[in-house]
């Protein structure tokens, strides 16, 4: 099989999502079991960081 760069690129986006989901479903059932406050504050956070980056893109 050849290689290309598109190859390469493709692997790593789809690297780097695969690490964000794992990540995001790893807080979000440790939110939804325990309910401490630092991860509450974390999920507040980042909520907020993305409404306000759509609303930056869309205005």
């Amino acid at each position: 099989m050849r290689e290309t760069q598109l190859g390469g690129v493709l692997a790593n986006v789809l690297s780097v999502a695969t690490r964000g989901l794992g990540l995001f479903l790893w807080y979000f059932l440790r939110l939804i079991y325990r309910g401490e406050p630092k991860v509450i504050a974390g999920f507040v956070g980042v909520a907020l960081a993305i409404v306000a980056l759509v609303w930056l893109v869309v205005r």
